[in-house]
Formats: structure tokens, sequence, C-alpha cells
């Protein structure tokens, strides 16, 4: 019975883990996942490319691929110093336009180095960041570093201007979060500024400059500093699109090398970090709520199994650890055979109270024994015990005979004397080195 009821628990449980991935399985496509749940709107501004959420850049990365004529996309979904040291993964072509849009780009030196020498040799390069590396910064600007090169103005919206080639467009940008408008830092270019190359203002957020262009060798790089306007929330409205049209026309058609790989955001749209807002029950800086591990988790397939199987491997485990167990036998420690160690210790008192004969007797007695344990020979004063034992352990009778007189003789002396204790041992270590 106890059996049966162990069996008809683990069915159970095999069963609802299958249930449980069923419902949360991702292969059978997205629509079959929205037709089982309603997925909540994560306002976290990933810019990710694969994310149709208000601030992934799930629109802009299909308009370029579709939406933009002479244009074609290839992502980029390993390091910038990979991509530049493996020939494998480069692209080939004409002309090819690195595409990046992030809240902050984090390259090393030698990453920006590359860049730097794909652009000169006739390429482009086009930044939608916050915040550039400090080497890029260097090449671009005379007297810029991460301080000086930004600022920034703190309002819920901003106006963004183009004003250039014949381009007079006007946008205002709102920074929504849970469609409420929430007060953000607009990032800029600050004023006094010096070009190390030839560079003009495309555009402008509010009255500073938020969008560059820069000539450099034979190639074009493009900054902007409000990577919020090419995000899905953005591009939902026509003006929006409109501006993001106008501000990518500013560099050819190419291949666009999308770099998926090194943005880093983690921002609701408050501030510079996540500051949270009134309706979340986690307004401690860091907005939490929009955040979730658990969904990250759910919506990984390989991390969503290895979830499940090890919420099921803790229950069997307390289903079946809670059962009464049986108590752990201690361990028997075995007899030890001491006989030798009593021997030796006679054997070194009888030899410190000068008491040879009785030494004697406890060696022949061990020899004696041996013998028997060895041979199967008992002792015996026939002439025969000789015989045998020379035949078995092949020394010879002569040898033999002369060690059990020394045995004998020994044993019947009072005073025996060091020299002939020493002799009878010596006598004996031979027959033992000697014997089969």
């Amino acid at each position: 019975m106890k059996d049966s009821i162990k069996y008809i628990i683990m069915v159970v449980l095999v069963f609802g883990l299958g249930t449980a991935v069923y419902f949360f399985d991702s292969d059978e496509g997205d629509g079959a996942i929205e037709a089982r749940t309603v997925e909540s709107i994560d306002w976290a501004k990933t810019y990710d490319s694969k994310s149709k959420h208000p601030y992934g850049t799930y629109f802009i990365r299909n308009i370029l691929n579709t939406g933009l004529k002479g244009h074609s996309v290839q992502d980029i979904e390993v390091s910038v110093e990979e991509y530049f040291d493996s020939t494998e993964v480069q692209i080939i072509g004409e002309e090819v336009t690195y595409f990046f849009i992030g809240k902050s780009l984090n390259l090393y030196n030698k990453e920006i180095e590359d860049l730097l020498s794909f652009v000169y040799e006739g390429n482009n390069m086009f930044i939608a960041a916050e915040h550039l590396p400090k080497r890029l910064l260097e090449e671009l600007f005379e007297n810029g570093d991460n301080y000086n090169y930004i600022s920034y103005t703190n309002d819920s919206s901003v106006t963004l201007e183009i004003e250039s080639d014949g381009y007079e467009f006007n946008y205002n940008l709102v920074n929504d979060v849970r469609d409420k408008s929430v007060f953000r830092r607009w990032k800029n270019i600050n004023y006094g500024l010096n070009f190390n190359h030839e560079g003009r203002t495309i555009g402008r957020s509010g009255s500073r400059p938020c969008y560059l262009q820069f000539s450099y060798g034979n190639g074009v790089i493009l900054i902007h500093t409000i990577p919020q306007a090419f995000t899905n929330r953005s591009l939902s409205s026509k003006l929006g699109k409109r501006y993001v049209e106008i501000a990518l026309s500013y560099f050819p058609s190419s291949t666009i090398l999308f770099d998926n790989y090194s943005h880093y955001a983690y921002d609701n749209g408050t501030m510079e970090i996540d500051q949270g807002d009134n309706d979340s029950n986690t307004n401690n800086g860091r907005g939490l709520s929009d955040h979730k591990t658990l969904d990250f988790i759910l919506k990984n397939p390989p991390l969503r199994w290895g979830y499940f199987v090890l919420l099921v491997g803790i229950l069997i485990f307390v289903i079946f650890i809670g059962k009464r167990q049986q108590k752990i036998m201690p361990t028997i420690v075995s007899n030890n055979n001491s006989s030798l160690e009593f021997t030796e210790t006679i054997a070194r008192l009888y030899l410190k109270q000068n008491q040879h004969n009785k030494l004697i007797v406890h060696m022949e007695n061990i020899f004696k024994n041996k013998i028997k344990a060895r041979y199967f020979i008992s002792y015996s004063d026939d002439p025969s015990y000789v015989d045998r034992l020379s035949k078995k352990s092949e020394v010879s009778q002569k040898e033999i005979t002369h060690l059990l007189k020394l045995f004998k003789g020994g044993s019947n002396i009072t005073n025996v004397s060091d020299e002939y204790l020493v002799n009878l041992y010596k006598k004996l270590n031979d027959f033992y080195n000697k014997a089969k």
C-alpha cells in the first residue's frame, strides 16, 4: 500500500511539471503565449532590438531592414573586439555602417581604435547613447571628457529640432512611464567644445546640440545623445517616425552592422538611474517592479526548464526525506591482536633485567609456533622433526639441529651471556631468511 502511494505521488508530480512547462513554453511562438497569458508591459529602457516593449528597438531594427531603400541589416552578436579580430564574422561590403542604440556605449580603448580605423577607411558610425567612451570623446573634441562633454536638462519632455540641409522639423518627445509623463535627464552636448575634426550640428534638444556629424578620414561619424528618440515608443507616432527617418538620412545607403551586444541600459526614465514612481511598491531608487528576475527566467526556455526541474526536485526531496529513517548504526571497531606487542614488551623487560634465559624461552616458543603455523609441523624430540622441517623449509638439518641446541642450552643456563644471546638471535634470523 505504501509503495502504491509513492508511485501515485511521483506520477502526479511529473504530470504537474508537464502541465507547467506546457503553459510557459515559448517554442510554439509568441502568438500561442499571448493567447494563454497577458504579458505586462515592460517600461525599462532596454534598447533591445528583440523587444517590442515601449523602450525596445524592435521597430527601428525592422525599419532599417525593410523600410529604408538601399540598406540591409546584419546583427553583431559578439563583442566589437571579437568582431574585428575574427575575419570569419566580419561583414564584407562596399560600405558598412556601425549602428548602436543604448544608454551607454561601453567599449575598451582597443575597440574604439578598431572602430575609428573602420570609419577612416570609408565606412560610417552611428551612435545614439547618453554616455560615450572617453577615448572616443578625446578623438572628437579638443577639450572633451566624461564631465565637460555632456550636459542635461530636467523635464518630462524635450523638443528635438533638425534645421539642416533644408530640413525644418520639430518633434516633442515625451518621457512616458506607465502612460504617465515623468521627469528625466535629457542629455545634450555642452557649449564651448572645439571639434578635432570637421564637424557640424544637425539637431538640437531645446537650444543645445544633441545630434552631431563628423568627417573622419573617408567616413562619417554621427553622434546622438538622446537614444530614447529611436525606441518603439517614439516610432509609434507619425512625428517620431518622421524624425527618425530624417536622422537616418545622414548616412548613405550601406550594410548596417546592428550592435545588440554592447548596449547597457537600466533606466525607467526618471533620472540617470531608476528612482521608481509613486505607484510603485518598490520606491527605493531602483524600480525593481519593472525588472523582475522571475519574469526573465520564465521567458528563457532553458532557464525555465531548469527552474521547474529544481522546484520538483526540492518537492520530491522534502516528501521522501520526511519519511521515518533508520537510526545510523555506529561503527564497531574490530578487536586488535595485541599478542605481538605484549611479547615484545615482555622481551624488553627480560632484556632490561638481564634474564636472558627467560627471553630465550620466549624466543623458542615463538619459533615453534611459527613452524607449526607455516609448515603444520608440531614440535617433538623425535629426529624425524628435524628431517621434516629441513625438507619443507629447505634449510639444512645441521643448521636446524644447531639452532635447537642453542634454544635448549640457553633455557637451562641461569646466567646467559650477551654473546650467547646475540649468537642465538643471528642464527634464528638466518633460519628465517633461508626458509622457503
